[in-house]
């Protein structure tokens, strides 16, 4: 994931289905397809990146319902929805395959919904495309909206002390624009990156260290805390399985 130091960066982020009677392995060859376009429009500067995750292994709560994640990032969110025609009609000529593509993916997969996603912090980036990604989605109560919020930033050099004792590669912590309402997921949402699978269970006295020397809180403290502020209310293991991060 790629972040600004000096302008917002806004998510969207496309929950993907795939229709009965097709696989994972269709609907990315597709995406692989559509990685041409977006490769277009961050070259027109309509975004600054595209990627696809997929579920690992299917390691996910019972609750998410789509099998994959496509997100396209920019700093304005009043393009980073938009296609260029001329050049998709350009590429058209060039290469009939892309005429129909819009029916082909149509008849593999389905968007299920979309959310509006602001980046607030986090750690540096990684810039490791084989890493684990946890997605935690979380719900807060409105009085605690801003206590939550400053706590995560607080958060951000905890999870910076983890990063530098090896216990995870990055960390950010988004938050969610649109849509939101009672029945929504959740209003923030954590990605965690771990080297691989044994880190997922690494031990977490570097949290608990750092909680204490950063927020003085004691473990109990500390638990009782996140606790008061927040539930986790989806959470699922990503792989990184295209993108123009790499182009």
């Amino acid at each position: 994931m790629v972040y600004s130091q000096n302008k917002p960066v806004y998510a969207n982020v496309a929950f993907h289905k795939i229709k009965p009677g097709h696989t994972l392995d269709e609907a990315l060859a597709l995406e692989k397809k559509w990685k041409t376009i977006h490769l277009i429009r961050r070259q027109a500067g309509i975004i600054s990146g595209w990627s696809v995750y997929s579920i690992l292994n299917g390691y996910k709560t019972p609750s998410i319902d789509f099998d994959y994640i496509s997100v396209n990032f920019s700093s304005d969110l009043n393009t980073i929805t938009q296609y260029p025609m001329d050049k998709y009609a350009a590429l058209v000529a060039k290469d009939l395959s892309f005429a129909n593509i819009i029916e082909e993916t149509s008849k593999v997969q389905s968007i299920q919904y979309n959310v509006i996603a602001k980046f607030v912090d986090g750690t540096p980036n990684s810039n490791d495309l084989n890493s684990i990604i946890s997605m935690e989605v979380f719900k807060t109560s409105i009085p605690s909206y801003f206590n939550y919020l400053d706590f995560e930033k607080q958060m951000k050099n905890v999870h910076q002390d983890r990063v530098n004792a090896g216990e995870i590669q990055e960390w950010s912590f988004w938050q969610t624009v649109a849509p939101v309402a009672e029945d929504s997921k959740g209003q923030f949402t954590a990605f965690t990156f771990y080297k691989d699978m044994a880190h997922l269970d690494a031990a977490t006295n570097v949290m608990i260290d750092s909680a204490k020397k950063r927020m003085n809180l004691t473990p109990e403290q500390f638990l009782k805390k996140i606790d008061s502020l927040r539930t986790i209310t989806q959470n699922t293991l990503l792989q990184y399985a295209m993108g123009t991060w790499n182009e």
